[in-house]
């Protein structure tokens, strides 16, 4: 059962005295209950003493919030009770609860959830500024399973907040476990002051001192003008680009109403340069797939190397013939050359990637047939992945789909061309970090979430695509939907294809859980 035991977090002993208020209105409705108040340092001592296979992740943590939320679960596990927030008020007893053997929680407030539940595919998101538990339940241990591969999410809420305990209570094994009810419960009223009422009986009100949820500010004359003055600059300089009517028209209607493939023929796509000491290993990786080889067609286009990387390939390739459907050698010169080290510079971007969507569009041209279902675009340097990687990306029933590639299992997303935009406003912020036409954020902005960031989820719709591994129904790119070889709504390549995708209808996802490894460097 519950025990009678109230837990409360602080930074310091020192709290503010706004909310000396709300911490009385517990005391009050709860004279007989054990009150446990912890700081951060009495937190930490906590965590080094009883989890202490957990500490690294906890001292990781670049925010108090991060640590307070992850703390919470840890308490609720040891001693169990009711964890409340220091903006959280009392307006009834929770002795009820005490009865209850499961885990309590109530819902986010709906105006919300929808904001962030909606996009991450969840049906709903929990609260967990009141939570109400047993002693050593092991879901909290489920939760915490979580948490290290989420220690570097960019939002709170992912790391160790709502989204991933929504996610860990949603993919527990005994949903029996909880008692789930809505916001009205410990949260009925949102951040805006406006209260729901469905009847359910009020324990407690949160009052949203402090919060992962904020409402952006209406921009200010400032920020009005500098918007006004960088857009304009934008469209002065950006240069040729793809019109939005014209990118759609080119793709033919009867592809984008195709149902998904119903056969299992794929054409493994790669385009390659300068690869010479990828070819052989990455042969080795596809041959060890579990996917029928009889199903499997094999496609690559070589352009711009001086390393050898065409007479490697043709010697390569040649005892394969035998073994695959079809091996189909094909040859680009996009004339581009750049030094490799320098090749991620901003200035060079529109240049490099306008002839890399080149090549992959070579690729579709002459090397994808009308037997073709699939077509898998997978990059040389990509080194390893699950023998069943073709299966699960095809099983997902989704027409463009990609995996999470990093550099290290566990680590943070390498292509972070694969992205959910969080904050789609274009003020001067955005237009700023336009170069050559094209939007270049900094590699890890806030404005934008990678698959790292979302590791809690089965599956994320995206806005962009990386191509470091892509799955796409194969009638999309023989219908037209290729890959912009300048700007489309200022992103280039694979990026601007799965945003053309979108403005299509046809969403790409994202499978955060399922990871490949990139070379690492």
């Amino acid at each position: 059962m519950i025990p009678k035991i109230l837990h409360q977090t602080w930074k310091t002993d020192q709290i503010p005295i706004r909310f000396q208020t709300y911490i009385e209105s517990w005391k009050r409705h709860h004279p007989d209950w054990t009150m446990m108040f912890w700081n951060d340092r009495q937190l930490l001592e906590f965590v080094a003493r009883h989890y202490p296979d957990f500490l690294p992740t906890f001292c990781s943590y670049e925010s108090g919030v991060l640590r307070a939320d992850a703390g919470r679960y840890l308490l609720l596990h040891h001693f169990g009770g009711v964890y409340a927030d220091i903006d959280c008020e009392c307006v009834a007893p929770f002795d009820p609860l005490a009865n209850e053997d499961r885990i309590v929680f109530c819902k986010e407030p709906d105006t919300h959830a929808r904001v962030q539940a909606d996009f991450r595919r969840l049906p709903y998101l929990l609260f967990n500024g009141t939570i109400a538990s047993p002693a050593g339940h092991p879901f909290w241990l489920h939760l915490l399973s979580f948490l290290p591969g989420l220690a570097h999410a960019k939002e709170a809420i992912d790391a160790t907040g709502p989204c991933v305990m929504t996610s860990a209570q949603l993919s527990y094994g005994d949903q029996s476990a909880f008692a789930i009810h809505p916001s009205a419960l410990f949260a009925p009223v949102d951040s805006a002051g406006r209260r729901g009422d469905d009847g359910t009986p009020t324990l407690s009100i949160h009052h949203w001192a402090g919060t992962w949820w904020t409402r952006t500010p209406a921009p200010g004359w400032r920020d009005k003008i500098r918007t006004h003055a960088y857009r304009s600059w934008h469209h002065l300089t950006r240069g040729a680009h793809l019109s939005e009517a014209a990118a759609r028209q080119g793709v033919s209607q009867a592809a984008l109403a195709a149902p998904i493939p119903s056969g299992g023929t794929v054409a493994i796509l790669v385009p390659l340069r300068d690869a010479a000491d990828h070819i052989l290993p990455f042969l080795d990786a596809v041959g060890a797939l579990d996917f029928p080889k009889d199903r499997i067609k094999l496609v690559f286009c070589e352009g711009d190397s001086v390393d050898g990387s065409w007479e490697r390939l043709q010697q390569a390739v040649a005892p394969l013939t035998q073994i695959y459907r079809d091996v189909v050698l094909l040859r680009k010169q996009t004339g581009v050359r750049l030094d490799r080290m320098k090749r991620a510079k901003r200035s060079l971007q529109r240049m490099r990637r306008g002839a890399i969507a080149k090549v992959r569009n070579h690729l579709i041209d002459q090397g994808l047939a009308a037997s073709d279902d699939w077509a898998l675009w997978v990059d040389i340097d990509v080194w390893r992945f699950p023998r069943d990687i073709l299966s699960r990306l095809i099983e997902s029933g989704n027409r463009i789909v990609v995996p999470n590639c990093v550099k290290i299992a566990g680590g943070d997303s390498f292509d972070l061309n694969s992205f959910v935009s969080v904050r789609k406003q274009k003020d001067y912020r955005y237009y700023r970090q336009i170069r050559g036409g094209i939007y270049q954020p900094p590699a890890y902005s806030y404005a934008r979430l990678h698959l790292s960031d979302v590791r809690h989820l089965d599956s994320i719709g995206l806005d962009g695509v990386g191509g470091t591994m892509l799955l796409v129904d194969a009638a999309l790119h023989r219908g037209g939907l290729r890959f912009p070889e300048i700007p489309y709504r200022d992103l280039i390549e694979t990026e601007a294809f799965g945003m053309l995708a979108n403005d299509l209808g046809i969403r790409p996802v994202g499978l955060p859980k399922l990871e490949i490894l990139h070379v690492p460097w």
